[in-house]
């Protein structure tokens, strides 16, 4: 008993290290609310959060409508790749953007094509919505692929995708940078930036090549 009393009156001498603080949060931290301007953010939340949904539900018409409006080019173009890229399937997109793929009358996956045919598709995909967006606001003129014709496609597959990424440098003034670990296609490009890692290091080398536009 008599230590618990030497400990009370110990603590009541001792210094509050937590006065000054609650003191200034007394004086300066407390603020009143704005209910006027919090319900304007709340209003203006909920609104957004509509027209998100406007632009993101499949049911929405205004989605559905923005859709139909590039529907149609993105189908055509979706088709010139792929037959240039010589993947036989038929792949369209519907109105809700789910994508259809048959290949005569049957319908198919994705997960039935196989590693080339699901590449040429990629790679078809790609070019076409960038196709897309070009229309809708203005050329990109910067093109990456990255290692999409190394595994899976054979001679006439990555023949086909060389062509197309020509004709787009090309044609559009494009640049293109093709990475691969295909040797054999160093001397089918203009200018070989090679990349070798060894024992946690990368070292680079670069090469000019006089084939891209001639080939």
């Amino acid at each position: 008993m008599e230590k618990l009393a030497e400990q009370i009156e110990l603590n009541k001498n001792t210094e509050d290290p937590y006065a000054d603080q609650i003191a200034d949060m007394r004086d300066s931290a407390l603020e009143d609310v704005d209910y006027g301007h919090m319900n304007s953010l709340v209003s203006l939340l909920e609104h957004q959060d509509f027209l998100l949904k406007l632009l993101t539900n499949k049911d929405s018409f205004i989605r559905k409508k923005i859709i139909d409006q590039n529907l149609s080019y993105l189908n055509s173009r979706l088709a010139y790749y792929l037959d240039k890229l010589g993947l036989p399937h038929d792949v369209v997109f519907q109105s809700d953007l789910t994508v259809e793929i048959t290949e005569l009358g049957r319908d198919l996956d994705f997960d039935n094509l196989s590693r080339g045919e699901r590449n040429r598709l990629i790679l078809g995909l790609s070019w076409s919505f960038r196709d897309i967006f070009e229309s809708l606001y203005s050329t990109i003129n910067v093109l990456f692929v990255d290692e999409l014709i190394d595994s899976g496609m054979d001679t006439n597959g990555v023949e086909s995708s060389l062509g197309i990424l020509k004709k787009m440098a090309r044609d559009g003034n494009r640049s293109v940078y093709l990475i691969s670990h295909k040797d054999e296609l160093q001397g089918r490009v203009e200018s070989v930036l090679n990349v070798i890692k060894e024992n946690g290091f990368t070292s680079f080398s670069h090469e000019e090549e006089s084939a891209m536009y001639n080939k």
